[in-house]
Formats: structure tokens, sequence, C-alpha cells
């Protein structure tokens, strides 16, 4: 698959980051999830929140990764609100820098995009993010990529009261290096 890159998102990438969005949250939330949960996920609020994050003056921190040029997965980054997450949790020890949504197609999963996704939305840097508790494959990723559970969690009501935890990445780390395998 020689056609696979990262780059920003862009404004024209809004309809397919939607049809993107939806397909990654069936995939990945399938079992934690109900059916008919997943299958009420409209994916016109999720391009109502693409157009929200990118047809603006100053968009956000969003990359794509693309196979041939097409969209097929998404990581961004944002800076947390002092004094910590909007959710009222206490700051994260890794500082203020979140990973607030990282999902890549199934089909193209192990090919080294996520690695790519996560270096583009937040290089090096701590950082934090939060990961369904029940996603085994997803907190692999994060933990050979050197995150650790801090032992902060959270239930997400309107999404079936799906339990989460933040893990973080307090600095750099050698356990796997974020550059493309």
């Amino acid at each position: 698959m020689s056609g696979l890159s990262v780059r920003r998102a862009v404004p024209f990438d809004m309809e397919r980051l939607a049809e993107v969005h939806v397909r990654c949250w069936q995939e990945t939330y399938r079992g934690m999830l109900s059916d008919a949960f997943l299958a009420a996920v409209d994916p016109a609020g999720r391009l109502a929140l693409w157009k929200q994050l990118l047809d603006r003056p100053e968009p956000a921190e969003v990359w794509v990764a693309c196979d041939d040029g097409m969209v097929i997965g998404f990581a961004g980054a944002r800076r947390l609100p002092a004094p910590g997450s909007p959710e009222g949790h206490p700051p994260p020890s890794s500082g203020d820098l979140e990973l607030w949504g990282m999902y890549l197609l199934e089909s193209h999963q192990g090919l080294g995009l996520g690695r790519r996704l996560l270096e583009a939305a937040l290089g090096t840097a701590p950082a934090s993010l939060w990961v369904a508790a029940d996603n085994a494959r997803a907190i692999g990723f994060y933990r050979r990529l050197g995150f650790a559970a801090d032992g902060a969690e959270d239930n997400i009501t309107d999404w079936e009261n799906l339990r989460e935890l933040r893990m973080v990445r307090p600095t750099q780390t050698n356990a796997g290096s974020l550059h493309a395998r």
C-alpha cells in the first residue's frame, strides 16, 4: 500500500470525515455499545461537528490518514482549559495536551498509520487521552507508544454509560519510536 499518507485536514475533507467517523464508531464500539445505538449514529450530526471544527478561520488541529488520497482515519488534538478537563477530573500529570479522538478504519489498522497519526497530532510531547475501558486493542496500542492509565475513569452517559479510562504519556519514551514502521 504505497499510497498511504498523513496530512492536515482541510474543509474539503468534512463529508468524508463524517462518513469515516460513523463507520469507525460502528467498527470500534461493536460489542461495547448496542447495535441499536450504533445504527442510530447520525452522519448529519458528525458532518455538523466536522463543519464546526474545520470550516472556520483557525481550524481545529486535525490530521487525516489517506489511502491514495481517500480519507480513512483521523486524529485530533487540543489544549485542555485550565485547571483540568471540562469533565471535572483533576488535570492529568502530563499537562494540557489531549488527543481528543483518533480513529482508523479496521481495513487499514496494523499498517503503521496509527503511529503516524499520533505523531502528527502529538509529536513526542507529554499528552493524555481517554479510551473505552473495554477497547483492549486501543489500550495496547497506546501502551506501546508510552501511555499508561493514570487512574482517572469516567462513564459517558449519552453512550449507554460507556466506561472510559484516561491514559497519559508524561515524557518521551523509548518504548516504541513514534516513527512509522
